[in-house]
């Protein structure tokens, strides 16, 4: 009985994790005007998502993985006035888990037998398997925007407002949608 009451117990203590969830990470600070050149990085997202454990939850220690990077740089200024950005994305494809993760398992076993009173202990022990990380060949688009009509460009829930350009840089502001 009480070794299913212990059982109960740890279950309860030790849930297999929350939902996973999505994070992104910025280059800048958020809510203060900035400036870069031509061909300057304005704006880096690093895409992150929670570790899974076996049970397809979070993992409980807070680990995350990669999964992509998105860039927006200021490539100058058409002849008409327009201003000129690139967006490239990364994207890595995972198939990474708490078990690929964690390399403290190690393969065999280990017995150890004492003496006087008969002390034996086995551990046993396998390692989770390798994680395949792969980085995508990049996806480039170029675009320009007419500032008089537009001036917001909008990345993984973050704004970027043009406040001002010209043939050497521009000035903007992120913030968070």
């Amino acid at each position: 009985m009480l070794r299913k009451a212990g059982f109960a117990l740890a279950l309860v203590l030790c849930p297999p994790g929350a939902a996973a969830k999505d994070f992104a990470y910025i280059n800048v600070t958020e809510n203060k005007e900035t400036y870069s050149s031509v061909g300057d990085v304005l704006l880096k997202v690093t895409l992150k998502d929670s570790l899974p454990n076996a049970f397809g939850k979070a993992d409980i220690f807070g680990r995350k993985r990669d999964r992509g990077v998105i860039e927006i740089r200021f490539m100058g200024m058409t002849t008409d006035g327009r201003a000129v950005f690139r967006r490239r994305t990364i994207d890595v494809l995972t198939n990474e888990t708490t078990l690929s993760a964690s390399q403290s398992w190690s393969r065999g076993s280990t017995v150890i037998q004492g003496g006087g009173y008969g002390t034996n202990i086995a551990i046993v022990g396998s390692q989770g398997g390798d994680a395949t990380i792969e980085r995508l060949p990049p996806d480039t688009i170029e675009f320009a925007l007419d500032l008089a009509k537009n001036k917001i460009i909008t990345v993984e829930g973050w704004q970027v407002e043009i406040r001002n350009v010209d043939a050497g840089g521009v000035a903007f502001i992120v913030a968070k949608r």
